[in-house]
């Protein structure tokens, strides 16, 4: 009996010593440009680890200063390698949004990559259409809107097969209810159309085919019209090419980059 008593007791040990360990909070923003302020990081935070577990991928935000003079893809690449962040374990699943405070406003550069399952769901293309869609609040200063942005584009694309465009006109609204307006509409029409007599004659019907015929026909060329548009250029910040690569870890990933 005291030699069991002693076994439990261990045990109990144990686990007391492994629950902090389990309970560990995982940690998604690396704020280390020091951008957001301490109720913003404790909100992203909380978003953050939602949208991980709602998708099974980790969703993280990093941020560098000018202290560290690496541009912000090796940057991105160097954190992956030495953190090693993964739902699905160690180097695993992972999106990440890097933000470089280096430079000044409209020459600072983001960067966006997927690793495994972020890679083949925010691929190069879907990287550039979170890059564009951020970079306006990110101009503005306003960091924390950008990232719930980031967070909700990643969110869309998560569940959005890679062989779609999840920004494509196929998946807005206004094109459901459009086509929902057509299709009602045809069905309405085609009832009130059944209701009413059914047309016996056409123009075949009053024609005498044997003293009626066609003298002559001519196509003639009245005019012709050229219209021009001028196309704008953009003179603020924007997205600036990018693409994927490799780890020096040998982790492949997406990516795409602009400037803010």
């Amino acid at each position: 009996m005291r030699k069991y008593l002693i076994t439990v007791s261990i045990l109990v040990l144990i686990s007391f010593l492994m629950v902090p360990a389990a309970l560990a909070e995982k940690q998604y923003i690396y704020d280390d440009a020091d951008i957001f302020t301490d109720n913003e990081r404790t909100d992203l935070e909380q978003r953050a680890a939602e949208y991980s577990e709602e998708n099974e991928i980790d969703i993280l935000i990093l941020t560098k200063d000018s202290s560290d003079e690496r541009d912000i893809e090796p940057y991105l690449q160097d954190f992956y390698d030495e953190q090693g962040p993964g739902y699905d374990g160690e180097h695993g699943d992972t999106v990440i949004l890097g933000l470089d405070f280096s430079g000044g406003p409209g020459d600072r550069d983001l960067y966006v990559a997927g690793f495994y399952e972020g890679e083949k769901y925010i691929d190069d293309s879907r990287g550039e259409q979170i890059v564009e869609q951020i970079i306006p609040d990110l101009s503005a200063n306003d960091y924390y809107d950008a990232s719930l942005l980031y967070f909700e584009k990643v969110d869309q694309y998560m569940g959005v097969s890679p062989l779609v465009n999840p920004d494509g006109f196929l998946l807005q609204t206004w094109f459901h209810l459009l086509a929902a307006v057509i299709i009602g509409a045809a069905i309405v029409g085609s009832m009130i159309f059944n209701m009413g007599g059914r047309v016996t004659t056409n123009a075949s019907t009053y024609l005498d085919a044997n003293n009626s015929h066609v003298k002559s026909k001519s196509d003639r060329y009245l005019r012709k019209s050229v219209t021009k548009t001028k196309i704008q250029k953009n003179s603020g910040g924007g997205r600036g090419g990018g693409g994927g690569g490799m780890t020096r870890g040998g982790h492949s990933h997406s990516g795409a980059r602009g400037k803010f």
